[in-house]
């Protein structure tokens, strides 16, 4: 570590409020008070990091003096991308600054030429803090005058929002980095989180500011680079003044920063996110009116390194470099310190690829551009034909239909209403332009009211556009309507009496869609009957509900996407899902992206749209699937660089719950408890629509679905239950059950095999519960063997049986370990088997598993005989085959 306080970076001995470095690293920009102004100073950093260019005749220290500002400047802040310098002062302006290519005036003060672009006013009061947005979409300023301005760094001065609820003087502000929040600290004791989507508050925290007492000039306030913490100025612990760590899960306030005496003015994270001892973390500098500076790494209980004796005066800002290794602080003393750390004490940054990977795994999405905009509007016509050719256009359009006709005939002609093919489904089947007047019978008139359709011509008229062969002179009289009434006096309306028989029959003018619909059922099933044909009608809950029930969804539909874009890895490539990703007049559409993960920017090199929000996705480096909120599922082959449609889209019996996939099996879940599994790349179906809801119970989820290596489908429920279907049987085997009794004493430890056999249960002092939970063991343990055998699922099979035959060894008797034992064995007493018995199980041969046995026999000396005795033939039969196999 090198501290260095370079003399020549001062304003004329006036205080200096605010520092920030360059992300190029090669200048900084103080910010403070000037001789009779505010005043903002661009310098080089090289000539403060290195010896040899501070002592270079030709190098220029300082780079540029703005002294535009009215009053004290209280902020100066660059932008992330470098171009802009945001300048804050007490003359209640923000003023945005760019380089410009115009050589200025040879001299101290201009070496390079920074030009105020922009003056941003709207707030009443003194500006003191200043944030540009991750990508500088936005300019956020905080001020005295209790509100927070969001400005349009696009489009400069538009303001975006103006933030009010602090009731107190606003001294600070600091951006998520995800861009998702935007935090603000006051002097009203309070720390808000405002949402970008809305501007609106996310929460307010008062807590950790409760017992601060007086006020500071500053309350800088950063994120870390992770996104996971805010450290706010100006806490109180126990007593002591502490800066305050949020964390961004639940906004929690149970960490701090301890040690300063005095408040904590400012906090910075740097923007690097470090590895030091393979452990990630973040490393941040905290600044105090008790003119210490103290830096922290999120791994360590202690501060990394503590500066003392540095100012004279309280801090106000810090600025890290965007290597990570350089900090900078200035004091209202007027001086600037700079400190440089190496790798080896604050650890080595992630790449930007690290980084963006690390944004993607927590938030699915990257610091990447993503404004999206339609980058043609910046473009430039680069040859003349293209301006030769829309010149035609523009005149093809201007000339008059009809180049023929004399001018004095063309102000005479009456405009020719011709009918829109695209309304034509539209048109009624009667004409529009009269309506029936009959009379009641004390004589008044009534007018049948007709339905008049909106063409093309009247949503011109009601625009206010006119043909183009209509005169440009206007009128002031109306026009006439062209609808005439018809009166019919054969028909008699009888007041307050419904007529609406005779009229069916005799009013033939009445427009067929404004009649009342009649009681007889419309064509198609119902809806009940749809829902009802839904259902799993093969399923035990199906069959044994009434048949005037509707059933209800058996699982829980899923949300997908409410937060924002989800991603997900496909190989080289990400999948990004964007529900609602764009509002047209037919409706929502949805939007799936694939995206390199090498690549910079987030410009997808495949795209699709669906007209449902996706609800389930599951993908890799080959397959693509979703399902939508219509019960829809779509299946893509992705490519390197492309992706094509595996399946049409298939509708679902109800939406989907779940979506697994493992290789080419797709496996889908439905809300209405059924199971279904694809195989995707011969697109064909495996496994039929199963009904499992009878194996359901409230407020149980799938947590998993599989298809096992014999070709029979599992499935896991959140409540430690797990199911295989057996084809053979056409029925679900239960395969695990953590909270059958039975189970438990047998010592389970899961659906599939575990790594050794369970241990016999333990003694009790009752002898009847002992012989109780032994039995239960050996229960549990035979219907595993069972559920293996009908399964078809050779390893556990071996597993189970082995299990079972150790747990007789300790708990069971003679004759169960004989029947076992005789099995595995076979009748010893001829040389040719017998046709009842088969010398291989599930193709694994029986003697095998006999010799495993024996192995455990052997260890039990109170089965010694037993042993001997099946040892022996064992060795006999061995003996006798390989006699016969060698003639």
């Amino acid at each position: 570590m090198r501290i260095v306080k370079p003399s020549w970076v001062n304003h004329d001995e006036k205080p200096i409020f605010s520092v920030d470095i360059h992300p190029t690293g090669k200048r900084f920009a103080t910010g403070g008070q000037g001789g009779d102004s505010g005043r903002v100073v661009v310098w080089n950093l090289n000539s403060v990091l290195y010896e040899e260019v501070e002592i270079d005749p030709n190098v220029p220290k300082m780079l540029c003096q703005m002294d535009n500002h009215l009053a004290c400047v209280n902020c100066v802040r660059w932008s992330n991308g470098g171009r802009y310098l945001a300048s804050g002062g007490d003359d209640r302006l923000v003023m945005v600054w760019g380089l410009s290519v115009v050589a200025g005036a040879a001299g101290k003060h201009k070496a390079e030429t920074w030009r105020c672009l922009n003056t941003l006013r709207g707030h009443a009061g003194d500006v003191l803090d200043l944030a540009w947005s991750p990508l500088d979409k936005w300019l956020a300023s905080c001020s005295v005058d209790n509100t927070i301005i969001i400005w349009n760094a696009e489009k400069f001065p538009e303001m975006v929002s103006v933030l009010n609820g602090h009731t107190g003087l606003v001294k600070g502000v600091a951006w998520d980095p995800v861009g998702k929040y935007l935090a603000s600290q006051s002097d009203d004791k309070s720390l808000r989180i405002w949402k970008t989507a809305d501007w609106t508050p996310e929460t307010i925290i008062t807590e950790p500011f409760e017992e601060c007492g007086g006020t500071t000039h500053v309350l800088r306030l950063s994120w870390s680079p992770d996104g996971q913490y805010v450290l706010s100025a100006h806490a109180m612990n126990g007593g002591g003044p502490t800066a305050q760590v949020v964390e961004r899960e639940g906004w929690r306030c149970d960490k701090d920063f301890v040690g300063h005496r005095k408040a904590v003015t400012c906090a910075r994270f740097n923007s690097n996110i470090f590895v030091k001892e393979g452990k990630k973390c973040c490393c941040a500098a905290v600044g105090s009116r008790d003119r210490t500076l103290s830096i922290w790494l999120t791994s360590l209980k202690r501060p990394l390194v503590v500066v003392h004796e540095m100012f004279s005066d309280s801090l106000l800002d810090l600025s890290w470099s965007s290597d990570g290794l350089n900090l900078l602080a200035c004091s209202s003393d007027g001086t600037v310190v700079c400190i440089q750390f190496t790798n080896k004490e604050i650890g080595t940054p992630l790449t930007i690829e690290e980084k963006n990977s690390f944004y993607e795994k927590i938030y699915g999405k990257c610091l990447a551009n993503e404004s999206g905009g339609d980058l043609s509007s910046n473009l430039l016509v680069e040859c003349p034909e293209i301006l030769l050719a829309r010149e035609k256009q523009e005149a093809k359009k201007e000339l008059p239909k009809d180049e023929s006709t004399p001018k004095s005939d063309k102000t005479q002609l009456k405009p020719v209403l011709t009918p829109s093919p695209t309304v034509s489904r539209d048109t009624p089947l009667r004409p529009m332009d009269r309506q029936i007047e009959t009379r009641t019978s004390d004589g008044k008139r009534r007018i049948t009211p007709v339905f008049i359709p909106l063409t093309s011509v009247d949503a011109n008229e009601s625009l206010g556009s006119q043909p183009a062969t209509e005169s440009c002179f206007s009128t002031s009289s109306q026009s006439k309507s062209r609808i005439r009434v018809e009166r019919r006096d054969d028909i008699v309306i009888h007041p307050n009496v419904s007529n609406h028989a005779t009229a069916a029959k005799t009013d033939t003018g009445l427009d067929q869609r404004l009649r009342k619909r009649t009681a007889s059922a419309l064509p198609g099933p119902k809806a009940d009957e749809l829902q009802v044909k839904r259902a799993c009608a093969g399923g035990t809950a199906a069959s044994n509900a009434p048949s005037d029930s509707v059933p209800t969804l058996a699982l829980p539909a899923p949300a997908l996407g409410t937060a924002g874009p989800v991603v997900r890895a496909a190989g080289a490539l990400r999948l990004q899902v964007v529900n609602k990703a764009c509002t047209t007049y037919y409706g929502t559409l949805s939007r799936l992206e694939l995206i390199p993960n090498n690549s910079a920017s987030n410009d997808p090199v495949w795209e699709t749209y669906l007209g449902s929000p996706v609800t389930s996705l599951a993908c890799d480096a080959r397959w693509a699937c979703v399902a939508c909120a219509d019960g829809s599922l779509h299946v893509w082959t992705l490519a390197r660089a492309d992706a094509h449609r595996a399946l049409p889209p298939i509708a679902l019996s109800s939406q989907a719950a779940k979506l697994t996939l493992s290789g080419d099996t797709l496996a889908v879940v439905t809300t209405s408890a059924t199971l279904t599994i694809w195989d995707l790349a011969n697109a064909a179906c495996v496994i039929r629509p199963l009904c499992f809801r009878n194996l359901l119970s409230p407020g149980v989820t799938v947590t998993s679905c599989s298809l096992l290596e014999d070709g029979n489908p599992m499935i896991s429920i959140s409540n430690g239950k797990s199911f295989i279907y057996c084809k053979k049987l056409c029925a679900w085997v239960v395969w695990s059950d953590a909270g059958d009794p039975v189970r438990r004493a047998g010592g389970g430890a899961g659906p599939r095999a575990p790594t050794r056999a369970p241990r016999p249960p333990p003694a009790v002092p009752t002898p009847g519960r002992a012989k109780a939970l032994a039995g239960a063991a050996r229960s549990w343990l035979e219907a595993q063997v069972c559920a293996c055998l009908h399964l078809r699922l050779a390893s556990d099979y071996r597993h189970w049986l082995t299990a079972l035959f150790e747990h007789l060894l300790h708990h069971g008797t003679e004759e169960q370990l004989r029947n076992i034992l005789d099995d595995m064995l076979g009748p010893s007493h001829c040389t040719s088997t017998p046709k009842k018995w088969q010398n291989t199980i599930l193709g694994i041969k029986k003697h095998d598993l006999l010799e495993e046995m024996l192995s455990l026999l052997v260890r039990q000396l109170r089965w010694q005989r037993l042993y001997t005795e099946y040892h022996d033939q064992l060795v006999s039969l061995t003996q006798t085959s390989s006699m016969v196999n060698g003639h």
